[in-house]
């Protein structure tokens, strides 16, 4: 007799409450309401305002509706179905913590299916819903959950192909691809997971469905670059850092083959020996900016040596997950900024899983060889919750603490911007975080040391105002400030906040043109 879906479903169900259960407790306990202060949230956040409200995929931070190609759509298009009822960024949120929770709950599934262990896929869910950076993305309005979400339906639908049936008529194959290409458009570094199923096809002898596959990857890329292409955007902007010596300090120039080469090498390391243990379970605590000691090489590899048993463990999807692993990590060295363990967030609750499948392997192993018990409850890694408690508790104080005062003044600013003067144009740092607070048009300003070149740049972009802050970033002080000081006459004190020092310019666009033409 065919069994219902609640019957097949039913001996899921204590296991997915309780996952439920230690989920909420931990995303409220560090949930973070306010927004976040590194800035390309607020462009996923307006992408999703335009198309929501039907100018399609723009820029619409200057007052205009520039189309863009500056994010990849994937996300902006998830954020837009809500944003069509609502402006709330806390909903917007939330909705990234369903991402995190329905791609572990899929995981916990994946990894039954593979061991025939309920009990081990649980042990192995609940450590990675704890993980705290995939909390703390899952508090923020970033890509990276969403793209976990599609990178694992990819894997699942990889793993529902049926062996009996030629791949073009197998419908998971559709969904595979589908999902992977989706997952391409949320992040662009998901192009290691297309690169990975490849791999895994050609490696397994699947030479149809390798070439099937490469060929409706490719075909399903050709929309977005057709559509750049007619609007003039030319290629990604990722393509153009991976020569730059620092994408943020354009004068600073690009890197010959050698430099590149070297930075590579220099990134993997860091993401082996420093992003890897501060990243998975039991967390620690790393300084990315000093050599690598021995210590870190030693606990980074036994580590990756635990995840890639785990991976192993996997039967015939192993080298899917290695592949996609190795894939990942080498795509991030390319990057120019690799930014500590922050690229590789849409990947650790797979780490997660596969750390907690090989430590148990290894457990088990070693107790057979001892002879001590033949048998070992995956259970006893719950202990490992409690390693989480310290990080939760330091995350949770962080997400709970008010902005810093230099924010605070620059988004009082802001605000009363958006009172006083809601149609003037404001040129700042930071312009998109200065959006979400002013909704008024807002520009950035030419990281560039000559002054003439920036002002120039402040009348033809047609600035009324101009923002001197001190959140920290080197860019005012190296271009900005300079500018003004050496311009005095061209700006005049609209508003000042003190501790720290905050103030908003008016700009006399007219002297500066009248300034410009005299010399």
């Amino acid at each position: 007799m065919r069994r219902t879906l609640y019957q097949r479903i039913r001996p899921f169900l204590p296991y997915i409450a309780v996952l439920a259960i230690i989920f909420i407790a931990a995303y409220v306990y560090i949930f973070n309401q306010k927004i976040d202060i590194n800035g390309d949230n607020c462009h996923y956040y307006m992408f999703a305002t335009s198309i929501a409200e039907g100018h399609g995929y723009a820029d619409m931070m200057s007052g205009e509706y520039n189309p863009s190609n500056g994010f990849p759509p994937g996300y902006p298009l998830l954020m837009s179905i809500l944003r069509s009822f609502t402006d709330s960024i806390i909903l917007q949120k939330i909705l990234n913590g369903l991402f995190l929770f329905a791609s572990v709950c899929l995981l916990f599934y994946f990894i039954y299916k593979a061991k025939d262990s309920l009990e081990l896929a649980f042990a192995a869910a609940a450590l990675a819903l704890v993980n705290y950076r995939a909390l703390s993305f899952a508090t923020m309005m970033m890509s990276e959950m969403s793209c976990l979400l599609f990178s694992v339906l990819t894997i699942l639908f990889l793993a529902s192909m049926r062996n009996d049936k030629a791949f073009w008529k197998d419908p998971s194959f559709y969904l595979a691809l589908l999902a992977a290409a989706y997952c391409y458009h949320i992040r662009t570094q998901a192009i290691s997971l297309g690169v990975a199923v490849a791999c895994w096809f050609i490696v397994s002898k699947r030479w149809k469905e390798a070439l099937g596959w490469i060929a409706g990857f490719a075909l399903c890329l050709l929309p977005w670059i057709i559509r750049n292409n007619i609007a003039g955007l030319g290629q990604s902007r990722y393509l153009d850092t991976i020569k730059m010596a620092n994408p943020l300090r354009p004068h600073e120039g690009e890197l010959g083959l050698m430099e590149i080469i070297g930075r590579f090498i220099d990134t993997f390391r860091m993401l082996m020996t420093k992003a890897i243990p501060n990243s998975v379970a039991p967390y620690i605590d790393v300084n990315y900016e000093a050599p690598t000691s021995p210590n870190e090489w030693l606990i980074g590899l036994l580590l990756c040596a635990l995840i890639g048993i785990g991976m192993w463990q996997f039967g015939r999807y192993k080298f899917l997950l290695i592949f996609y692993a190795l894939a990942t990590f080498g795509l991030i060295s390319i990057f120019s900024t690799p930014g500590g363990n922050r690229y590789i967030t849409s990947i650790l609750p797979i780490f997660d899983v596969c750390l907690a499948i090989g430590l148990y392997t290894v457990l088990l192993f070693a107790l057979r060889k001892t002879g001590i018990s033949r048998k070992l409850s995956p259970r006893l890694l719950l202990i490992l919750l409690l390693f989480a408690i310290p990080v939760l508790k330091t995350t949770n104080m962080y997400n709970k603490a008010p902005f810093p005062p230099a924010y605070q003044n620059y988004f009082q600013i802001a605000s009363d911007v958006r009172k006083q003067f809601p149609t003037a144009k404001v040129c700042s740092r930071k312009p998109e975080l200065f959006y979400m607070f002013s909704r008024g048009p807002v520009t950035g300003y030419a990281f560039t040391n000559d002054n003439k070149e920036l002002i120039r740049g402040l009348i033809e972009a047609k600035v009324d105002y101009v923002v001197i802050e001190q959140l920290g970033y080197a860019h005012t002080a190296m271009y900005l400030f300079p500018a003004v000081q050496n311009n005095i006459d061209l700006f005049q004190i609209a508003m000042h906040i003190p501790n720290p020092d905050t103030w908003l310019l008016k700009f006399d666009r007219d002297k500066a043109l009248q300034s410009l033409a005299a010399e």
